[in-house]
């Protein structure tokens, strides 16, 4: 009870920061989804129809339609990489990066930590993050990040020459599997697990493979609060993504957690949206 008391406690700033950020940057996401439908209809969208927050994705959601009217789907594409890249750097990504680093920290900062395990860490924007804000604060808990491409032992050399004084491995991990021995055998307690976005390219099985090493849980991924597929949906099936729901998630989690907590409700009602983003769950 201490420790979820804690965790509530110590994510409200960061929680407030994101509902200000998506109430004042983000607005009515309606458009996006317009032109979602439109593109799935074979029509293009002139970016002038699209608030400029919204660009990046709008350029990504293109390539999807046009990419795979014409051939298969493949993420090495240089155009792919390219427009992904743009999504990732874009404003609304940012405040995504923000909260998540925003909610880990703030979680670290107040509880004792044993090990911080980074699930599908990418390009490492959030860890960069995240280290820096262990530096300010004069932390240093192990931390252990992964993904499935092998690219992230690159990652990791160059935070390891960015913070000398943070301890940081890495492991390639496709969690549709179960975790590598040798990432879990490092593991000490209590552990704090954070992904963002990889359960759509895993599915909610995924929710099996990272639970059990995770004391806590931090998830940031879309979650349908009324499971009906928007047109948005729809294009990104296009690329091998899965379609997410908050009943299906719940399910999968309530089998190794005792709390879940569902951070944005406010901000979810607010901008009208049809899912929620971030979730914590305690054993």
């Amino acid at each position: 009870m201490a420790m979820r008391e804690t965790i509530l406690k110590a994510i409200e700033e960061p929680m407030k920061r994101y509902y200000e950020d998506m109430t004042t940057v983000l607005g009515n996401w309606q458009p996006l989804e317009r032109a979602a439908a439109e593109l799935l209809e074979g029509r293009d969208v002139n970016d002038e129809e699209i608030p400029e927050v919204y660009l990046p994705m709008l350029q990504m959601m293109r390539l999807i339609a046009k990419v795979t009217r014409e051939s298969e789907w493949d993420w090495a594409d240089p155009r792919i990489q390219e427009i992904f890249k743009d999504k990732a750097a874009s404003p609304l990504y940012g405040i995504f990066t923000r909260v998540m680093a925003g909610t880990v920290s703030a979680i670290f900062s107040n509880l004792q930590i044993g090990t911080l395990v980074e699930v599908g860490a990418g390009p490492g924007q959030v860890t960069q993050s995240i280290c820096e804000e262990m530096v300010k604060r004069n932390q240093s808990i192990p931390l252990i990040i992964s993904d499935r491409a092998p690219g992230i032992m690159q990652v990791r050399e160059k935070l390891a020459r960015a913070f000398p004084s943070l301890s940081i491995t890495a492991h390639i991990w496709n969690v549709t599997e179960p975790p590598p021995g040798d990432l879990v055998d490092r593991l000490v307690k209590p552990v704090l697990v954070f992904e963002r976005f990889c359960l759509p390219y895993a599915g909610h099985e995924a929710i099996d493979m990272i639970s059990p090493i995770a004391d806590i849980l931090v998830m940031q991924d879309d979650l349908s609060i009324t499971g009906r597929k928007m047109s948005f949906d729809l294009l990104y099936e296009k690329i091998g993504t899965t379609f997410l729901t908050f009943s299906e998630a719940m399910r999968h989690l309530k089998k190794y957690f005792s709390f879940i907590h569902t951070c944005d409700k406010e901000t979810t009602e607010a901008i009208n949206s049809g899912v929620t983003t971030f979730t914590v769950a305690l054993k």
